[in-house]
């Protein structure tokens, strides 16, 4: 398994992207929040580009049915039943809801890769189970933060070097790590004893910690919360694996 590293997040090849699994991480806090409200129980999440997009799209479902949440600026979009913090999402408020979701970065990620031969959401809290996929499926590898507003995330590449550290414990010898895979796995050892002070170090993570968000930093760092694995299919987020429409 070839892994790869995307330090910036920029549009692909269509043809690079169609033979690998792609992970997509935002750990600050889009892909924390996807794998959370799966886990408590929602049915789906659409990552839509814009807030008018998502009033638009939530209208075509009947009401009661579906929920919005993201961010604009890092705090809750008005009109919108949720923020972009993993803690408003809670079983008791998103058990069988669809989530249309908007955010800054990530949200425009899984738009991004979208010709991934299979696109998943990964985040500290999905970790290993993330990293177990990944190797069940044995495709090459692209690890695709989803930035800062187009700039390098270290928060995301941390993460994305601990998905490396556990792929390779299971696979060293068959995992030919680029460049850029090998720079993300050695900032993780340099943070795996401390994940919440690259929280902290990181711009996003001061920005959040600036406008009061301070304790969802370390929310996020939480490892192995769950199995569960959100997988990016036609516009859609399902926790794998992904039932069938007979199912639906």
């Amino acid at each position: 398994m070839r892994i790869d590293f995307q330090c910036l997040p920029l549009t692909l090849d269509p043809s690079f992207l169609s033979q690998r699994t792609v992970v997509v991480i935002d750990v600050l806090r889009a892909t924390s929040v996807i794998v959370q409200a799966l886990s408590q129980g929602a049915l789906e999440i659409i990552p839509v580009m814009t807030v008018e997009e998502a009033f638009s799209k939530a209208k075509s479902y009947s009401s009661g049915s579906t929920l919005l949440g993201g961010e604009r600026g890092s705090r809750k979009i008005e009109g919108f039943d949720f923020g972009n913090s993993p803690r408003e999402y809670t079983a008791e408020r998103v058990k069988g809801k669809r989530l249309i979701l908007t955010t800054t970065n990530g949200t425009r990620a899984f738009h991004a890769v979208s010709g991934g031969k299979e696109i998943i959401a990964g985040s500290f809290f999905n970790l290993s189970a993330s990293a177990k996929r990944c190797l069940e499926l044995g495709s090459d590898l692209l690890i695709y933060p989803s930035g800062d507003e187009g700039r390098f995330s270290l928060e995301d590449s941390v993460c994305g070097g601990m998905l490396i550290d556990r792929i390779i414990r299971q696979n060293a010898h068959r995992s030919n790590l680029t460049d850029a895979s090998q720079s993300a796995y050695l900032l993780y050892q340099r943070f795996k004893d401390n994940l919440v002070e690259a929280l902290r170090l990181s711009t996003h993570g001061q920005d959040l910690v600036a406008r009061g968000f301070e304790e969802d930093l370390s929310v996020c760092v939480q490892v192995d919360l769950t199995d569960v694995v959100p997988v990016f299919r036609e516009g859609v987020i399902r926790a794998f694996p992904i039932p069938s429409k007979k199912e639906r």
